[in-house]
């Protein structure tokens, strides 16, 4: 009995071998990872079968049967693959096994095909195969044999005196290369969750490292700035960037003629650019570079996708044949998704910014004729009356549009703003006279913060129009500018006819406005800098109106105070 455990131990050994090759297939790492389609079942059935046959042939002869490990393959077929998988496996095992004949052949043969599928059952009843559950299952299908082979072989004398000569050994070692078979798997699916979080982890890291870059857009520089990123990162030998014509960044080897700004020259960016696909090429001839030279022996070739369409291409290379491994490619893989997320993104706020700055625009030019509307009106009244002072209203107008004109744009200086409201007010009191005050409490060190383009002008305006115009003793316009913490606050306060309380909360809810002007100014500082940024409108009937509002203040390098 101890020599037959040694031989079969010895067999057991070359099986855990053949196992251990077996396992690096592709088909059976999808099947540890729980992705195996129906193909690659009926392949692991068919594999684990000629598998669990060969275990006869490895087995020894012993008093007109044969001593064996064929329970290992049946049993792991069952473990790894599902009822199905085991069943199978066993199946093709048995029937040759009692194909072979003998008097145990019939109960070997139905022995085998049931520890595949008790392998099958323990898995779907278990949460996690290992060792522990191989070993345990492994032990269970022989003793499940020695009772088959109790019940179904004749004569039982016979079957009885190979019982005892076999129980122990085979039990012991069966159970032990179910064991082994399992501790191989846990370790292939330990390093493939190592490798994977290694290949993530560095994904992660060049994906962090090129956001910023890559928010600018797919171009020259935020290329050779990601390119430099996943070479450094990733160990490559050559990295290259480019978009649907032309290389726009490379990095590594052959960079002699792989140069940023020529034309593309391999076959297989061709391919990937046209069809959209991953393109691997393990030799010199398939990467297609037209150099007789050049170093590239093999690579991969990805697509980089925005709005569902390729705009590029990321190639990975390496100086030697064949030296693209399924991580390269993984890792090959993973960049392109992200980077595409990322370039979706760029373009999106590309987009949402020209979207902002047309609206901005448009709002703006309500305000510009409007202006010019009630400027023109005034000039007219005293052409007549006054034709010099016409005259000189007229050239101030002029003045003023050709300072608009030179400094055209989103946004001026507050120094410019109040020019603007200077203007404006000069033209209302050539029209109504000591009835009409201007009044600038402004720090000279805020005059160079720039705010948006024609923001103060509109609520003087508005305070012009609708609160001292209609007051018949007229009134005063103050603007004030302080520093409030990070913020530098603008009020426009009048002494004019103020709102009643219910006109003042329809105008808060922007159920009324006071004109063009107000609402403007609403919009373009939301559109500038968000929600938070609103009026603040305080006004008593009778007595005037103060409106605030506070734009985020920052202090450039040289020291000077800016609007954020």
């Amino acid at each position: 009995m101890l020599s037959l455990l040694l031989e079969l131990t010895v067999r057991m050994c070359v099986i855990a071998t053949s196992a251990f090759i077996f396992s690096r297939i592709p088909v059976f790492r999808r099947a540890l990872s729980k992705m195996a389609n129906g193909r690659d079942k009926i392949f692991l059935t068919l594999a684990f079968g000629l598998f669990t046959l060969a275990g006869t042939y490895w087995g020894i002869e012993v008093k007109g049967a044969i001593a064996n490990s064929r329970a290992v393959g049946a049993v792991v077929a069952g473990l790894i693959g599902g009822p199905w998988v085991g069943l199978g496996a066993g199946a093709i095992a048995g029937l040759h096994r009692w194909s072979l004949g003998g008097f145990t052949g019939f109960a070997c043969g139905l022995s085998t095909t049931l520890e595949g599928l008790l392998g099958g059952l323990v898995a779907r009843r278990v949460q996690k195969v290992d060792w522990e559950v191989g070993l345990a299952t492994g032990l269970l299908g022989e003793l499940l044999q020695m009772a088959i082979l109790l019940l179904f072989a004749r004569p039982f004398a016979a079957s009885l005196e190979l019982v005892k000569m076999i129980a122990i050994p085979m039990t012991l070692v069966n159970g032990a290369g179910v064991a082994i078979f399992i501790t191989m798997l846990e370790s292939l699916t330990a390093e493939e969750n190592r490798i994977s979080a290694v290949q993530t982890q560095k994904v992660l890291e060049i994906a962090r490292l090129s956001l910023p870059h890559l928010k600018q857009g797919l171009n020259g520089a935020s290329a050779a700035s990601t390119a430099r990123i996943i070479i450094e990162l990733t160990g490559m030998d050559a990295v290259a960037i480019t978009d649907r014509h032309k290389v726009l960044a490379y990095e590594g080897v052959s960079s002699d003629h792989h140069q940023p700004g020529s034309p593309l020259q391999t076959r297989a960016t061709a391919r990937v650019l046209e069809q959209g696909t991953v393109e691997v090429a393990q030799s010199k001839a398939i990467i297609g570079c037209r150099e007789e030279n050049c170093l590239l022996q093999s690579g991969v070739v990805v697509p980089l996708f925005c709005q569902n369409r390729v705009i590029g291409s990321l190639k990975l290379y390496r100086a030697q044949a064949g030296g693209i491994t399924p991580v390269d490619i993984e890792v090959a893989s993973g960049l392109s998704q992200l980077f595409s997320t990322q370039l979706e993104l760029a373009e999106a706020s590309r987009r949402a910014e020209l979207a902002a700055k047309a609206e901005l625009t448009a709002l703006q030019a309500q305000i510009n004729p409007h202006f010019l509307f009630n400027a023109l009106n005034t000039i007219v009244s005293f052409c007549r009356t006054k034709p010099s002072t016409a005259r000189t209203l007229l050239l101030d107008l002029a003045a003023y549009f050709r300072r608009n004109l030179v400094g055209a744009g989103d946004f001026c200086t507050l120094k410019e703003e109040l020019e603007h409201v200077g203007a404006y007010m000069a033209l209302e009191q050539a029209r109504f006279g000591n009835k009409l005050e201007l009044l600038q409490e402004v720090p000279e060190e805020f005059l160079q913060v720039k705010l948006p383009r024609l923001t103060l002008e509109p609520l003087v305006e508005n305070a012009v129009k609708h609160g001292i115009v209609p007051k018949p003793q007229g009134g005063r316009v103050c603007i004030s500018v302080s520093q409030e913490g990070s913020n530098l606050c603008l009020v426009v306060q009048d002494t004019g006819m103020g709102m009643t309380g219910e006109t003042l909360a329809r105008v808060k809810k922007g159920a009324i406005s006071k004109g063009i002007g107000l609402t403007n100014v609403r919009e373009r500082l939301k559109n500038v800098y968000g929600p938070e940024c609103v009026l603040t409108i305080d006004s008593i009937y009778g007595e005037g109106t103060t409106i605030r509002f506070a734009v985020p203040l920052e202090v450039e390098e040289h020291g000077q105070l800016s609007a954020s």
